[in-house]
This record gives C-alpha cells, sequence and structure tokens, in this order.
C-alpha cells in the first residue's frame, strides 16, 4: 500500500455564521508523494489557505480525513504534527537575534542551548546566510527576512513544509529571484514543500505539480505543462496565462477522439475532444493560446483536417518588447488575441487598423471544453 506525505480524503470545511453556512472546502481528495513540491493555486476565497490550514492543524475539518505519512491526523494538534509553516508575514521576534529566532521553537521543545545552536547555525547555512546570526530582523532585507522565516520552520526537520503566499510581500524583482532560489533549495533539501499562491506564474514556475482551486473544489490536479496544455474547464483556461475563447458546435464524432466543431463564422475544424465530450454534443468552447496562433497577410493554402485559417480585421496593435499583441476580430463580438514574438526587428508585421488579415493555428494546439 503506497504512503504518501500528505492526503487528503473527502475533506469539507463548513463555517458558520449568522445563521448561514459557507462551504469553503468542497469534498477535496488529493495524494501529495515524498520530496514534491505542490502548489494550491487559485483567486482569493477560493479555500486554497482553508486547506493548509487544515493539513497544519490550525483548522478541524468539518468532515474527511488529513493523513500525514499514513497517519490520521483527527487528534494530533498542530504542535504535535510533523508540518512547519511560513507565513506571508515572516513573525519574527524584533528584540531577538536571527539565530534566536531560529533556535526559539527548538528551545520550547526542550531542546538544549547547545545542541539547538548547531541546528540553527545548520539551517543558516541552508538558506545560504550563514552569516547574519548576530543581526536583528530590522537589519536584514526582505528577502533575507524570507529565507530566516524559512530556516526558522527547517530547523525543526519537518516531513512537510507548508507555505502560505511567503514571497506576496516582497516587491516583483525580488520575488521572481526568491521563486528559484526556494526551488533550488526545496530540491536541496528534498522534503514535500505544499505551497499556496493565487499567483499563476509563481505556481507554474516553482511547482511540480499544481492543484486549481475555486469556489472550494479542486478543479485540475497537475503538472503545470498538463494544466497549461491540457486544461480541463473554462475557469481553469482563463486562470492560468492568456487564452481566447471561441463559441462553437459540437457538430459530430469521427473516432479516435476527434470531432468535427463548427467554429461561430462557420469554420467547422477537427479538434481532440475530452473524454466527457466524446459521449455528446452541442455547444461548446474552443480555447487557443495567443503564442499559439500566427497572423499574416497573405493567402493561406492549408489542410482544413489540421490547420484552421480565418479572415479577420486587425482591431489593435501593440508593441511590448519581446511581443508584439495583435487583436483580431473574427465575428460579431469575437476578438482573438495573437502574440509573436520579435525575434528581430522584421518581426512585426506592417498592418493597419481595419486591415482585413489572416490568423491561423495547427488544430493539435485547441483544446475544446464544454460551454
Amino acid at each position: 500500500m503506497t504512503t504518501y506525505d500528505v492526503e487528503l480524503k473527502n475533506i469539507i470545511k463548513e463555517f458558520t455564521s449568522g445563521g448561514s453556512t459557507v462551504r469553503a472546502v468542497d469534498d477535496v481528495s488529493v495524494q501529495i508523494e515524498d520530496g514534491e513540491f505542490f502548489a494550491l493555486l487559485g483567486p482569493s476565497g477560493c479555500g486554497k489557505t482553508t486547506t493548509l490550514r487544515m493539513i497544519a492543524g490550525f483548522e478541524p475539518p468539518t468532515s474527511g480525513n488529513v493523513l500525514i505519512r499514513g497517519t490520521a491526523m483527527e487528534n494530533i494538534p498542530a504542535y504535535h504534527r510533523p508540518v512547519n509553516t511560513v507565513f506571508q508575514d515572516y513573525a519574527l521576534f524584533p528584540h531577538m537575534t536571527v539565530l534566536q529566532n531560529i533556535m526559539f521553537g527548538l528551545q520550547m521543545e526542550g531542546v538544549g542551548k547547545k545542541d539547538a545552536t548547531k541546528r540553527a547555525e545548520e539551517a543558516l547555512e541552508m538558506v545560504r546566510l550563514p552569516d547574519v546570526s548576530k543581526r536583528k530582523p530590522n537589519q536584514l532585507s526582505g528577502g533575507q527576512q524570507q529565507r530566516i522565516a524559512l530556516a526558522r520552520a527547517l530547523v525543526k526537520r519537518p516531513a512537510v513544509l507548508l507555505l502560505d503566499e511567503p514571497l506576496g510581500a516582497l516587491d516583483l524583482k525580488l520575488r521572481k529571484n526568491m521563486q528559484y532560489e526556494l526551488k533550488e533549495m526545496q530540491r536541496n533539501i528534498g522534503i514535500t514543500f505544499i505551497y499556496v499562491t493565487h499567483d499563476q506564474e509563481e505556481a507554474i514556475t516553482m511547482a511540480d505539480r499544481i492543484a486549481v482551486m475555486s469556489d472550494g473544489k479542486m478543479l485540475q490536479v497537475g503538472t503545470p505543462k498538463d494544466i497549461y496544455e491540457h486544461p480541463n474547464t473554462h475557469f481553469v483556461a482563463d486562470f492560468i496565462g492568456e487564452t481566447n475563447f471561441i463559441p462553437a458546435t459540437l457538430e459530430s464524432l469521427i473516432g479516435n477522439g476527434y470531432g468535427k466543431v463548427r467554429l461561430s463564422d462557420n469554420t467547422v475544424i477537427d479538434a481532440e475532444l475530452s473524454e466527457a465530450l466524446q459521449k455528446s454534443s452541442g455547444d461548446v468552447t474552443v480555447a487557443i493560446r495567443p503564442e499559439r496562433v500566427g497572423i499574416s497577410t497573405n493567402i493561406i493554402d492549408a489542410d482544413r483536417t489540421e490547420m484552421t485559417v480565418l479572415n479577420g480585421e486587425l482591431v489593435e496593435s501593440q508593441y511590448i518588447g519581446t511581443d508584439t499583441r495583435y487583436t483580431v476580430r473574427i465575428a460579431d463580438d469575437v476578438d482573438l488575441v495573437v502574440r509573436v514574438q520579435n525575434v528581430d526587428y522584421k518581426s512585426s508585421l506592417n498592418v493597419e487598423t481595419g486591415q482585413v488579415i489572416k490568423v491561423f493555428w495547427h488544430n493539435s494546439s485547441t483544446t475544446v471544453l464544454d460551454r
């Protein structure tokens, strides 16, 4: 029998206030492997922090089970669970030195001063800040404080480290630097990280797997590539990266998981279908990423079973350095965003607003979603 570092079984969490009940986490089940960097991703209020707090023991589930390394946590308080938590507010004691901050939790558990000092110094080495042990927190940068908070959590040698938006207080440039540092640190240490964030780029950059949450439910769990390339709902496709959505109709099934799909301009394409759509027909949505769409002023001769080619009117073009972003109207109330990488100074097309142009993409780049 497989033992996971963390396993959630049919977790439900409800809060009651003013006579009404709100379900914050709705029947969530997931298994997290040993040494995995696992991200809980979603907008504010989706249930990701509540899920993390139930793993930590700060909130009891209304029903369902939390297991850590195969042991049910139902009657085990937070301070006896083999986990530790890093919050967005690092909560370092301002009157203590860095070393004293890191040692504090160990000393509260009765670890002797000599051993606690040794382990705290090892933790400082782990986060690559061995020379700041005598400083106070207010003498450190935001990135350094974040690493001290990590050291304080890691010094207790938890089986699982829980991180609740730990980079949220940092400026953009420092946050991006810390994303790579944190991922490298997790890889070197080898323990399981469960990371809460609302930033989809952060989750894609750092996580081995992502759980996308909305309204208390886990809509999809998978690798960053799986979720980006094969979203299973409109919400996931829209939340992870930028996506074009084209109203369409599934007209017929043609076997091998494919169907004939009619777009809003009456173009019919052959597209791969999800398992659920292989048993139905009717209104659907075609999703296509902007970077998978090409743009041209020339006639394009293409096999329609493999390539989609549409006429459109250029509404807007924006030069944004690495890319040029075009907005093309392909039907009433349907605009398509196209992103073309500026590989050289000739990359941008010489086109004007109102000009009729072609947009095209390979049908394998489309995702057909239930509308």
